[in-house]
């Protein structure tokens, strides 16, 4: 993780506790709305478009940008209580790239573990609508299977590295068990591992911003 995201990595963390002190001395004092369900299990189904991002490698003098692609992805959590809930995702997006080296077809995924606060008090012109704030950490990498302009062969490449993600989101509920449920979600961290036909090299990147928009269904059982 580079330096700045360091930096706001703590004040990140007080601002999620204020949240959640404030959070949940407030939900107390508020009934859920009708046709709502918020605790248990929930499994999700999203698509999602995600714009291209950039890998930047000073020591070796490197830039490598992908370009906007579809994915889709699946989802996982909890619900504790009408406030809080947790979640594990994953989700792979289908990206192109304008590099002559590594020209391909790439994949970007995400696998978050994350927590969600639900805001079903803020009004948007329905009680069946719950917006909704989330913080995740996580892994993403981006790969291919190129070709090998030198060797005249086929290689896989791939770049790994930590995330860490905020986001908002939107989900309304046409019944008690399923809801629409949208969003869009940043990721901060930096790529540190090259993979080339499976061989592992360390790399020091600077940081690189992800951004999905998702939109999916989710069923509460």
């Amino acid at each position: 993780m580079n330096s700045r995201i360091q930096w706001m990595f703590p004040g990140a963390l007080t601002l999620a506790a204020t949240l959640t002190v404030s959070l949940t001395a407030h939900a107390q004092d508020v009934q859920p709305p009708p046709n709502v369900r918020t605790k248990g299990l929930m499994l999700g189904l999203h698509s999602i478009a995600a714009p291209g991002l950039t890998i930047k490698i000073p020591e070796y003098e490197a830039t490598f940008k992908s370009k906007f692609g579809p994915g889709a992805g699946v989802m996982i959590g909890y619900g504790f209580n009408r406030t809080f809930s947790s979640y594990v995702s994953l989700d792979i997006a289908r990206q192109g790239t304008n590099s002559s080296d590594l020209e391909g077809t790439y994949g970007l995924g995400h696998l978050d573990i994350g927590v969600r606060a639900n805001l079903p008090d803020i009004a948007l012109g329905s009680t069946n609508t719950v917006p909704y704030l989330i913080g995740s950490f996580g892994r993403r990498a981006l790969g291919a299977r190129v070709m090998d302009l030198q060797n005249d062969e086929q290689v896989d490449v791939s770049w790994q590295g930590q995330v860490f993600g905020l986001g908002v989101g939107v989900e309304h509920f046409f019944s008690p068990h399923v809801s629409f449920d949208g969003g869009v979600q940043l990721g901060f961290g930096k790529f540190d591992t090259f993979t080339l036909d499976g061989e592992d090299v360390d790399i020091s990147s600077k940081g690189s911003t992800s951004i999905r928009l998702r939109l999916g269904l989710t069923w509460r059982p």
